[in-house]
């Protein structure tokens, strides 16, 4: 078989479950697109056929759930209320955790491997793709926001440190539930989560709002003493 048959339209998705389960396993290198066109019930020629090859096959299974996520997130506005913004900005990233989908811990085993040296050409497109424009466009909001005349090193530390409150639920959900059981779990427990962070999140940036201006009011002081 060297097309997709007509009355399989699902070939092209359980090639990417299995193939998400297979690099989850065993990461890009070891995984062997063999057993995954076995596993997925699929013959081999289609990853050619739809992916074009393995790395095709593996750049696929980054993207196609950071494009969604990158998709859902609010676009940053500074005239939106931070709270708001705030409050729809984590919801999405807390979405595909209460989804109960069985997938995500393979993924962020995978983007795991990424992080800690089995770095590969397909994540670095995929974050120059999706990841530093949203960054970006946070930065320049948070420089607003804070009253920053530009983009600075402390306003790339403020998005680094939104991002990181959330990040780690990501990446660390299972250690989280066996430390702190019902914490990501039971009636209410998105809420209470995300109400926590909407609230940290708030905090850090009014921080960085306080020092800016006490800089300010500082720099002013002295001018004034020089005349």
């Amino acid at each position: 078989m060297s097309s997709p048959s007509a009355d399989q339209p699902d070939t092209r998705q359980r090639l990417l479950t299995e193939a998400r389960r297979a690099f989850a396993a065993k990461g890009f290198a070891k995984a062997s697109t063999r057993e995954i066109c076995l596993a997925a019930e699929a013959n081999i020629g289609l990853i050619s056929y739809y992916f074009g090859d393995k790395a095709g096959l593996y750049r696929e299974v980054l993207v196609q759930p950071l494009a969604e996520l990158m998709d859902s997130l609010p676009r940053p506005d500074v005239q939106e209320p931070l709270e708001q913004w705030l409050r729809g900005y984590y919801e999405a990233f807390l979405a595909p955790l209460v989804s109960d989908d069985a997938g995500l811990a393979e993924l962020m085993r995978i983007y795991g491997r990424e992080m800690s040296g089995e770095a590969t050409a397909a994540f670095d497109e995929a974050c120059a793709q999706y990841i530093v424009p949203q960054h970006q466009a946070l930065a320049t909001m948070l420089a607003v926001r804070v009253g920053a005349a530009e983009v600075d090193e402390q306003i790339h530390q403020l998005v680094f440190a939104l991002v990181a409150l959330v990040y780690d639920y990501w990446m660390s959900a299972e250690h989280m539930q066996a430390l702190a059981p019902g914490l990501l779990s039971g009636r209410g427990s998105y809420l209470r989560v995300l109400d926590r962070l909407v609230g940290y999140g708030l905090a850090m940036i009014e921080h960085e709002r306080g020092l800016r201006a006490a800089e300010a009011k500082t720099k002013e002081s002295k001018g004034g003493t020089k005349r």
